[in-house]
């Protein structure tokens, strides 16, 4: 029985191709991979390192603002304060502040 043309093709192509090529092909294919494995685990544990990270200097963000803003609310009363001193002294005593 005579082959088909299909197996006839087949069998040209097939022939056409190297096996030493192919399995270096695919053993660079696995090795790539292997590669990338790894690498994205690396990245996955960086990325989850950063978020806790992040988290954490949030917070601590978050605190010194407040410390910030409650600081400059302190600043603005002292201030007022002096000013509202410094409003009756200069009626008590203007010879003092007329030089200013």
């Amino acid at each position: 029985m005579e082959p088909t043309a299909s197996e006839v093709f087949c069998g040209r192509v097939l022939g056409m191709v190297n096996a030493e090529d192919v399995n270096a092909i695919i053993l660079a294919q696995k090795n790539m991979l292997d590669r990338f494995e790894k690498t994205n685990e690396m990245l996955l544990n960086f990325n989850n390192l950063s978020s806790v990270r992040m988290q954490q200097m949030n917070e601590r963000f978050v605190h010194h603002t407040r410390t910030l803003v409650e600081m400059k609310k302190d600043l603005d009363s002292i201030f007022r304060r002096i000013r509202a001193l410094k409003g009756k002294l200069a009626k008590q005593y203007p010879e003092a502040f007329s030089s200013e």
